[in-house]
């Protein structure tokens, strides 16, 4: 999924639709049971930490001996510390604030992304 995002297949219309979606969704879910705000900051740190994980992975050489430790390393770590931040939501509407968890960890992934990649306006 992350290749297609940062691929040139990838539009900017189809990246604002992704944003327009995952903020509606947020918005439904929060409306039932809203994520305190310490929780979203570390769902949207989580998603900026995939983004530079990921650029940091590009930059390690293929040829190198542990470049496939760290690809699966870069992969695991991310989803594997928003699980743990999911097993510590409060048991009361899990489901809501697990979207929420998700939703803004995509958004922090969307806005460095996006940001990293937009066009230059002054040379």
């Amino acid at each position: 999924m992350l290749d297609f995002w940062y691929s040139e297949k990838c539009t900017r219309e189809i990246k604002l639709m992704a944003c327009i979606i995952t903020c509606a969704i947020i918005y439904f879910c929060s409306s039932i049971q809203q994520l305190s705000p310490l929780f979203t900051g570390f769902c949207i740190a989580i998603g900026i930490c995939i983004h530079l994980l990921r650029n940091i992975s590009f930059k390690i050489s293929a040829d190198s001996s542990y470049a496939q430790g760290f690809k699966i390393l870069f992969a695991i770590l991310p989803m594997a510390t928003l699980i743990f931040l999911m097993t510590l939501l409060p048991t009361e509407h899990q489901l809501y604030l697990a979207i929420q968890c998700v939703g803004f960890t995509a958004i922090g992934l969307f806005m460095l992304s996006i940001y990293e990649n937009r066009a230059k306006r002054f040379e």
